[in-house]
Parts: structure tokens; C-alpha cells; sequence
């Protein structure tokens, strides 16, 4: 059997090594969206597979007015997946855990869709009173520890886990997938468990001790970047390549001055 090459480049990095030079594009005025779009688009093909435009307009704008200029450059990067309730992240009851102001694990976004997106957005319009800070770390560098670390776990992550249940979502998919020359991450720690319990195939020990692996990767420090958005901050990631997560938070007591992040898909 042929042993996994290592990702060479820029995707594969460790947070503590990276400075705001290697992902920071500061917002300039005047510029033409498409040209922001081709700096931003650049950032994800070639270098560390995300970047934080810094200074988006966002003061004396409605959360509306926030969302429809995050989706006009969106759709300058690709196509929008279908705007939605579920795309301003706030604390809501009765929603999933990335409504809650709990911490959330680093994971790519799976979506009920025909596949993941492509690409995430996130542009911060409040910040939390205290937390609430945006989590990064590159899946190519966990594939690559992994390699060095611990190689008998790759063979399993490169076969299908159950993803999602229900109409719509992805059904199966591996963890690491080659696609050309390049190497597909897909990792949601909780939506496998869930999917696997609720498609009536249990986690075996070894898928676990594979899985567990990967989250050691995950928890180490020096892997992962910390990033507290500011309000104007517009994060964009390739949610192929880059695992996103974030830090538990405090809101204001005021409802309008609570956390809110405008949250968009593309294709």
C-alpha cells in the first residue's frame, strides 16, 4: 500500500507561527468589491486557505445591511448558497449548539446541502461582552502530524464516516479525501457521533481511537490560531482545508448589543 505524501505549502501551518501579515487584508477604501474578491481569493487558493478583511463598514448599519454586504462580496467570490433566518449567529433558544454561548469545537461546516460549501464567511457586527473569540487550525496540518504521529489512523479517516441524517445532508463522507492534487478535510467530531448513533452503526473502537487522534491534534495549542474578531472583521476560510471553531462567551444584558456574526456559503 502506498504511504500518504505529506501537504507541501502554505495550507499547512501551525497557529503559534503565524502573524496578522499572513492573513490580515486590511479593508481599503474605495476599492471595487471584485478586486477586494480577487486578493481574498488568492488568500484561499494560494496561501494559508483563509483571510480576515479588516474594516468593514459596519457602524450605523442594520444587522440587514450587514448581511446584504457580506453577501454582495460573497457573490463576487462565487455563488451565495440561499440567504436564511439561521445566517445571523446569535444566541437563540431552541437551536443547535452554534446558537448557544458555549464553546464549539474546530470543525468544517457540513450544511444540508448536496455537499459542504466551498467557502465560509463570517463578518463580525457585535462582539461579545467577554469570549466569543474565532478558532482556526489547518486540517492539512493535522493530516501531516498525523502522518508523522500517528499512521495507522489515516487509513480509517480516509474512508466514509456517517455525516448527517435527514433530508439533504451529506450521508457519507471520509475525514481526508484526495481530490486531484490536492487533499479535501471534512471533520465534525459531534455530527459524526450523532450520525453514526442515529443511523444505527456505532462507532467501532479503532473509528474512535482514530477519531481521538485527530482531536489531540486538535487540542495542542500550538495548532491552532486565535482570532478575536472585531466588529468589521470579515473572515473568510476554504471549508475544505481550514477547521473553524470558537471559545465560550458572555453577552451584554442589552439585546442589542449582543454577540452577532453574519454568516454566509459559497460555492
Amino acid at each position: 500500500m502506498t504511504r500518504p505524501a505529506p501537504v507541501e505549502g502554505p495550507t499547512a501551518w501551525n497557529g503559534h507561527a503565524l502573524g496578522e501579515a499572513d492573513w490580515l487584508l486590511p479593508w481599503p477604501p474605495g476599492a471595487a468589491l471584485a478586486d477586494l474578491a480577487a486578493h481574498v481569493a488568492r488568500r484561499l487558493r494560494h496561501g494559508r486557505g483563509f483571510a480576515v478583511i479588516r474594516g468593514c463598514p459596519v457602524a450605523g448599519r442594520t444587522d440587514q445591511e450587514c448581511a446584504a454586504m457580506c453577501r454582495q462580496l460573497a457573490a463576487s467570490l462565487g455563488m451565495p448558497r440561499p440567504a436564511d433566518p439561521g445566517d445571523f449567529v446569535t444566541v437563540a433558544d431552541n437551536a443547535g449548539l452554534g446558537k448557544t454561548d458555549l464553546a464549539l469545537g474546530l470543525h468544517t461546516d457540513r450544511t444540508p446541502a448536496p455537499r459542504p460549501p466551498g467557502v465560509l464567511g463570517l463578518l463580525c457586527v457585535r462582539q461579545a461582552a467577554q469570549g466569543g473569540d474565532t478558532l482556526l487550525a489547518s486540517g492539512h496540518t493535522v493530516h501531516n502530524r498525523l502522518l508523522g504521529d500517528h499512521p495507522w489512523a489515516l487509513p480509517r479517516l480516509c474512508r466514509d464516516f456517517h455525516f448527517g441524517r435527514g433530508p439533504g445532508f451529506d450521508r457519507r463522507r471520509p475525514v481526508f479525501q484526495r481530490h486531484g492534487a490536492g487533499l479535501r478535510v471534512h471533520y465534525n467530531r459531534r455530527g459524526i457521533e450523532r450520525a453514526h448513533h442515529e443511523a444505527g452503526a456505532p462507532l467501532t473502537p479503532d473509528e474512535r481511537a482514530a477519531l481521538d487522534a485527530v482531536d489531540r491534534i486538535l487540542s495542542d495549542p500550538r495548532t491552532v490560531l486565535r482570532i478575536p474578531l472585531q466588529p468589521g472583521d470579515l473572515l473568510w476560510l476554504d471549508n475544505t482545508v481550514v477547521l473553524h471553531g470558537r471559545t465560550a462567551f458572555t453577552d451584554a444584558p442589552e439585546p442589542g448589543a449582543r454577540r452577532c456574526l453574519v454568516r454566509v456559503w459559497v460555492d
